[in-house]
Order: structure tokens, then C-alpha cells, then sequence
């Protein structure tokens, strides 16, 4: 599996080039090249991307991702690591001040505002789900990024249940399962038709349906 790749920040304008280091050139380079294969994924499909092509639409020589990514699965395990990171980064940066249960609510909330503001990530990241289910050498990627997400969103509710908002005798594991088949189940719809899906019609039923089902 291709590693996570860290969130290269960009360099000052004032900064001379020649401060950076190899690790922020190196970081820098892996986030334009997995920015430009979510666009090249987004338009035309796994099937389309290839590490040149990716090199080349990232402004770089067609032969340098071999050198950070060393196959086309490898490319697209970390360009499902780099969305997943990309969207828990910006909701956590959006309200810092919120953690446990309420950090859970306002993920679901972001999740639902995430696909209108970064079409091109959404329509990657769910071509490489979708991508899972026929390309063996990604499937380990989306089920540990699967766990992970499930995972967190288990974290969420037994915060709820310690903090007495929510009913002890849930399970967490369970409910995180479903919480997520409904969450990319309902922008995945969006993705095909986004005329006759209302995001925010969605966002705020679900939220209030998991609420009332699960509230103490």
C-alpha cells in the first residue's frame, strides 16, 4: 500500500526557492501530482489514469511519479489516503473548537457541504471506492480507509454515550457502519444527478435522524 501523504503547505512568495528542502520539494510534488490524477480520475475514470499522464498534467516530467509512486495502484491507494486526509484536515480546521460527539456531528455536516466545494475530490475519491470492488491492488486501501472512518465516527458516538446524549445500549461499531453507507450513499447520488439531489435538504434530515435515534 502507498503511504499517506503528508499535506505539503505552500512555500511564502517571499520565500527564496532555494530554502526549501528536499522533503517540502518532495511534499510539494507528490500533492500536485495526486491533485492533477484526482482530476484526470474525475473526468474520465480509473481506466484513464496513468503515472506519465499524471506527471505531465502536474507540470512535470512524465517519467518523475514512477519515482514516488512505483505502480498505477500505488497512485490511486494514496490518492484515496490523500482525499480522506485532505477532507478530516479542512473539518477540523473549520471548527477547531469541536471534539468528541460534537466533532462528529459537525463531520456530517462538513461531509455533506465538502462535494459542492471540491467537486473534483468528491468524484475521485468515489471512483476509487467504486474502483475497490474491480482492482484487487486498491481493495486493501478503501477497506483500511473504511476501518479508519468507521472507526472515528465509533469514537464519536461513544463519546456521545459517555457525555449521556446518547443511549448506552447502541453499538457503536454498528451504527458507524451505517452512518457512513449513508453518508457516501447520499453524495454518491448527488455525483450523478446533482439537479434532482439536495444536499442540504439531506444534510439536515440526517443529522436530525441520527440524533433522534440515537438520543438518550
Amino acid at each position: 500500500m502507498a503511504r499517506a501523504v503528508r499535506r505539503a503547505q505552500e512555500p511564502r512568495d517571499d520565500a527564496p526557492a532555494s530554502r526549501r528542502t528536499q522533503v517540502e520539494r518532495r511534499d510539494e510534488a507528490e500533492r500536485r501530482i495526486l491533485e492533477a490524477a484526482a482530476l484526470i480520475v474525475a473526468e474520465n475514470g480509473l481506466e484513464a489514469i496513468t503515472l506519465a499522464e499524471a506527471g505531465a498534467r502536474a507540470g512535470y516530467s512524465r517519467g518523475l511519479p514512477s519515482h514516488y509512486f512505483k505502480t498505477k495502484a500505488d497512485l490511486l491507494s494514496a490518492l484515496g489516503a490523500y482525499i480522506i486526509d485532505s477532507f478530516i484536515t479542512d473539518r477540523r480546521a473549520a471548527s477547531p473548537e469541536l471534539t468528541g460527539y460534537d466533532g462528529l456531528i459537525a463531520s456530517f455536516k462538513y461531509y455533506f457541504v465538502m462535494p459542492a466545494r471540491t467537486p473534483v475530490m468528491a468524484r475521485a475519491f468515489h471512483a476509487v471506492l467504486a474502483g475497490a470492488l474491480t482492482v484487487p491492488p486498491i481493495t486493501a486501501t478503501v477497506a483500511k480507509l473504511n476501518r479508519e472512518t468507521r472507526g472515528e465516527i465509533a469514537a464519536g458516538l461513544r463519546a456521545g454515550i459517555a457525555a449521556g446524549r446518547l443511549r448506552a445500549d447502541i453499538d457503536p461499531e454498528t451504527e458507524s457502519a451505517l452512518i457512513l453507507a449513508g453518508l457516501r450513499g447520499s453524495v454518491a447520488q448527488w455525483l450523478v444527478d446533482p439537479e434532482g439531489v439536495d444536499l442540504e435538504a439531506i444534510s439536515a434530515r440526517f443529522v436530525a435522524t441520527v440524533e433522534g435515534r440515537l438520543a438518550k
